[in-house]
Formats: structure tokens, C-alpha cells, sequence
């Protein structure tokens, strides 16, 4: 325990000084935080009001079906951060610096295990918490709740709720680790792509909305009666439900049945943190020596490495010294077990998302309706892109490391390198993003202008978050920093990925009622003209190159400072 305390006041300190720099350049930083943070939590703020008072009030679904549909998004989200802090705490928990250097200290390993998992979960989780909060002001603040409803649902909901998420993550991750030494990584990997694509089907097999729609308007008006009898039997078993039951039950002023359903997601993370204490004092210094040998060099390379027309020393396709960076690149990250690892389950998210489409069968007769379903799936689809493009565009740069000056010292043009960044990345990401519009657009609805509009829009929301995260990714470069994962899940990062919702809902915006103008013909009579879309997509594309020609601008700047 000492050490534990030692360990995290130190963190403390260096983070009380970092905060409390008082440099231009640090002012200027915290400032433009600051305002970008307060900015998209008072938008999210305002767009949860906004769909509450809607669904409520408009739509008429009541608070029964609004608690389920709140209860989807949940496990959607629930299943997010499970694979997002399983993917970073192999990043904290075995790949970083300060636990090789903490493992040579008299400190057990167990107090290394849970400081780096309370760093890791706060340092990646502070933004999504943010909105959560956001979310939830937006939500209470409709059904009038006092102050003391946000500051205790915060804290002993959602904050637990996540951390649920996360321990289960980091239990999972120990045991894997220990599992792909026998069966091999791909094998693994095969797996639990498998477990999770088969978990998202299953659940909205189970708990299909358009039914549960139907089965509740049978009684409508009296739609704010509890149906819980509609529910299948295992969804009384998950987080997402108890938490959703607790909001349910604290709004229609009963909360007694309110507090059984916190008591129940208290238990099961108590339980779950115990767990993984026991796990850590048995298997954590194994499972790390075990990650630490996997990334030592062996003497043969895995098939998949032994790219012939890569190798140096062969002809290139591209002129030097281009070629030799675009091979470089090609190696540092498949040489590197957490690059490639990543890139895998962000696949992984891609399918669920797409499973979780797939499910769903929404046949609305309301334009609005059918406008809001279409633009969250390309928020959704946006979400990812930009969730891909945070994750390997913004770090491309500051991958370079220390080494930088060899770049700066040699006949290589900055620009020209910058560009090649830019487009090897662009391609990376429109052909992902392009796949997952089409695909997703088709499920939701069989409409070739609606999968045109949306293939066009993608396409133009993959030029700006690529440019925005590759200028950004240059503006905040870290040269020191090794890890990719905590270099997109730093302070520059977070600025970034918001600044890349704010451009993702001016897209929307544009988008909105044009759409909803669609619809409303398309209902009316039957078929209707595309041609009026032009004008939105034009706005869109003059809006992406605005964020483009800014963010190249910045890139290109940053480049020629002092390394």
C-alpha cells in the first residue's frame, strides 16, 4: 500500500504541474481545450434535450420503449469501452516504459498492475466520461431532476458502469495473453472476433425494436406503462439493463426499484474488481513476461511478414527517397505486434457495427424519423472513421521519434513527405470508410440515391478527419513518446477527435433538412427527384475543403519548426 500511494502522488504531482503551466504556448493549449471540450459538451448537451423531448413528446413512444432504446446504446457502448481498454491496457499494462522500469523495484507487481490500470482508464476514458456527463445534464434535465440526481448518477452509475466495462477488459486481457502463447495469435484473434459478432447478433436478434414497437403501441395511448415481460431473459443479466432500470425507475419517482438495480451493478463490480486483483497477483508478472518474450526477436519471421516486393535492396515502385520511407513505414508497423493487433480489432468494432445494422429492420413511416435513422448511421459510420483515423493517421508523425533530425538533415523534401503521408493514409481510410457507407447504407435502406449521397459523403468526410488528424497529429507531435496508443489517447488527441465531431455534425447539419425534404416527398408521392441534392453536397465539399487546406497548412508549418 505505501508504494501504491507513493506511485500515484507522484502521478498526481506530475499532473498538477502540467495543468499548472503557465507557459504561452502550455496557456494557449489549455485554453483551446478548454473551449473545444466545452464547446461539443454543450452540443451533445443540448442534442440529448433535444431527442428526449422529441421521442417523448413527438413520437409518442413513452418512457418504457425511450429506456430500451437508451438500454441498446448502452451495450453498444458498453461493448465499446470493453474492446477500447482492452486494446489500450495491452498498451500500459505490457508495452510501456514505466512498468519494465517499475518491474526492476521492489514494488509487487499487483500495485503496478492497478496503478497503470487506473492511469490507463482515466487517461483514455476522460473524454467519453465528459460526454457521458453531457448526456446525461441533457437527459435530466428534461424531466426537471435536481442537482443532486446528476452528481450521484455520474458517480455511482456511470462511472461504475464504464469501470465494468474496463475491469472485465483487463481480466479478459490477462487470461488471453496466457491463451495466445498455446493457440497462436491468429487463432485467438479468429475467436474473439467470433464471441463478439455473435453476442451483437444475438442481442438485437433478441431484443428486435421494430417488435418491441409494435408489441408496446398495441396499448397505445397507454405507452408509459412497464413491459418488462417483453424483455428475453438473459438482457435482466447485463450492466446496460440495470442501468437503463435505474433510470427508469429514478424518473417515474420509485426508487426503491431503482436502488436494487445499482446495488446489483455494485456487486457485480466489486466482484469484478477482486476478480481482477486475484488475477493480477497470480498471472500478471506471468502474462507480462509472456508479452515481453512474444516481442522478442525470433528466428523466423510469421508468413505474413515475408512481403518479397518490400524488402529493401529490391527495385521500388515509387523514386528515392520515397520509396525507402514508404517501406520503413511499411515495417515499423507490422513490426509491431500492438500496430497491427489494433488494426485487427478495429476491424473487429467495424463488423460488430455492421452486425448490429444488419439486425435491425427499421420500417418508419414518419420522414423526421427516417431522416434521424439514416444520419445516425452516418454518424456511426463517421464515429469509426474518425475512431481509425485518431488512432493511425494522428500518430504517423510523431512515430518518427527522435530520429526526426535524420530527416531533417537529409535531401528529402518535408512536404513531399508530409504529402505521402497524407495520401498513403487517405487511401487506407476512404477505401474503409467507402466499404463501411456502402454496406451500412444498403441495410438500413434499399435506395441507390440514398447509398450515393452517402458514398459521396463519406468520401469527403474521409478527406477532412485525414487531413485534420495528420495536421493535428504534426501540431501535437510528441517525438519522445513510443507508443502510439498513448500518443491518440493524449490531450492533443482528445482536441482532435473533437474537433473532428464538430466537423462531423456541421456535415450533418448541412445534410439535415434537405434530407428530411426528401423523405417527405418520397412518402407523399412515391418517388421524387435526387437533383436538389447537389446543393447540400456541394456545401459539404466546400466545408472538407476548408478543413483541408487549414489543416495542411498547420501540417506543412509545424513541419519546418525546430525539431
Amino acid at each position: 500500500m505505501p508504494q501504491f500511494i507513493l506511485i500515484l502522488n507522484v502521478k498526481a504531482s506530475a499532473f498538477i504541474k502540467n495543468v499548472t503551466d503557465f507557459r504561452p504556448q502550455s496557456v494557449l493549449k489549455n485554453l483551446s481545450s478548454v473551449l473545444i471540450f466545452g464547446g461539443v459538451a454543450l452540443g451533445v448537451f443540448l442534442l440529448s434535450r433535444a431527442a428526449t423531448g422529441y421521442l417523448l413528446q413527438q413520437a409518442h413512444i413513452g418512457l418504457f420503449l425511450f429506456h430500451r432504446f437508451l438500454s441498446m446504446l448502452l451495450y453498444v457502448f458498453f461493448i465499446t469501452v470493453n474492446l477500447g481498454n482492452m486494446i489500450v491496457c495491452y498498451a500500459t499494462l505490457y508495452k510501456s516504459e514505466e512498468v519494465t522500469f517499475l518491474m526492476g523495484l521492489p514494488v509487487p507487481h499487483h500495485t503496478i498492475f492497478a496503478v497503470k490500470f487506473i492511469d490507463n482508464f482515466f487517461y483514455s476514458s476522460s473524454t467519453l466520461l465528459l460526454l457521458g456527463l453531457a448526456l446525461l445534464l441533457g437527459y435530466g434535465s428534461y424531466f426537471g431532476m435536481s442537482a443532486w440526481f446528476y452528481f450521484f448518477t455520474f458517480a455511482a452509475v456511470l462511472l461504475p458502469f464504464m469501470l465494468t466495462a474496463g475491469v472485465f477488459a483487463v481480466i479478459m486481457l490477462m487470461l488471453l495473453i496466457g491463451v495466445a502463447s498455446r493457440v497462436g495469435i491468429r487463432w485467438l484473434l479468429s475467436g474473439i472476433m467470433i464471441v463478439y459478432l455473435s453476442a451483437i447478433y444475438l442481442y438485437f436478434s433478441a431484443v428486435n425494436p421494430v417488435v418491441l414497437v409494435q408489441e408496446v403501441m398495441k396499448h397505445y395511448p397507454d405507452v408509459n406503462a412497464y413491459f418488462g415481460y417483453l424483455d428475453p431473459p438473459f438482457v435482466r443479466y447485463l450492466p446496460n439493463h440495470w442501468v437503463s432500470e435505474f433510470l427508469y425507475w429514478t424518473v417515474n419517482g420509485e426508487p426503491a426499484r431503482a436502488s436494487w438495480h445499482l446495488l446489483t451493478l455494485f456487486c457485480i463490480l466489486a466482484t469484478l474488481m477482486l476478480t481482477a486483483w486475484i488475477v493480477a497477483r497470480m498471472y500478471y508478472y506471468k502474462s507480462w513476461v509472456n508479452a515481453s518474450e512474444a516481442r522478442s526477436p525470433v528466428a523466423g519471421r510469421p508468413r505474413f511478414l515475408q512481403v518479397r516486393f518490400m524488402e529493401f535492396g529490391r527495385e521500388g515502385i515509387l523514386a528515392r527517397p520515397s520509396d525507402v520511407v514508404l517501406r520503413r513505414d511499411f515495417w515499423g508497423f507490422f513490426r509491431e505486434p500492438s500496430q497491427w493487433l489494433h488494426l485487427l480489432l478495429m476491424f473487429v468494432l467495424l463488423l460488430v457495427f455492421l452486425v448490429s445494422i444488419s439486425s435491425l429492420d427499421l420500417r418508419l413511416t414518419q420522414p423526421f424519423l427516417q431522416t434521424i435513422s439514416y444520419l445516425v448511421v452516418f454518424l456511426f459510420d463517421g464515429f469509426l472513421i474518425a475512431s481509425i483515423s485518431l488512432r493511425f493517421v494522428f500518430p504517423a508523425l510523431s512515430l518518427e521519434g527522435d530520429a526526426f533530425w535524420c530527416i531533417r538533415s537529409a535531401p528529402v523534401s518535408l512536404r513531399r513527405l508530409y504529402l505521402q503521408k497524407f495520401i498513403g493514409s487517405f487511401l487506407l481510410i476512404v477505401t474503409t470508410a467507402e466499404i463501411l457507407s456502402v454496406a451500412s447504407t444498403s441495410m438500413l435502406r434499399d435506395s441507390p440515391v440514398l447509398v450515393l449521397v452517402g458514398a459521396l459523403c463519406t468520401a469527403f468526410v474521409a478527406l477532412g478527419l485525414t487531413s485534420l488528424n495528420l495536421g493535428a497529429g504534426a501540431y501535437f507531435a510528441t517525438f519522445r513518446e513510443k507508443n502510439p496508443i498513448r500518443i491518440a489517447s493524449s490531450q492533443g488527441a482528445s482536441l482532435t477527435f473533437l474537433a473532428g465531431m464538430v466537423y462531423l455534425g456541421a456535415v450533418v447539419a448541412l445534410l439535415v433538412v434537405p434530407l428530411n425534404r426528401y423523405f417527405e416527398i418520397l412518402i407523399i408521392r412515391g418517388t421524387t427527384s435526387a437533383g436538389w441534392l447537389a446543393i447540400p453536397l456541394v456545401a459539404v465539399g466546400i466545408l472538407t475543403s476548408i478543413v483541408f487546406a487549414g489543416s495542411t497548412g498547420v501540417g506543412l508549418a509545424t513541419l519546418r519548426r525546430d525539431f
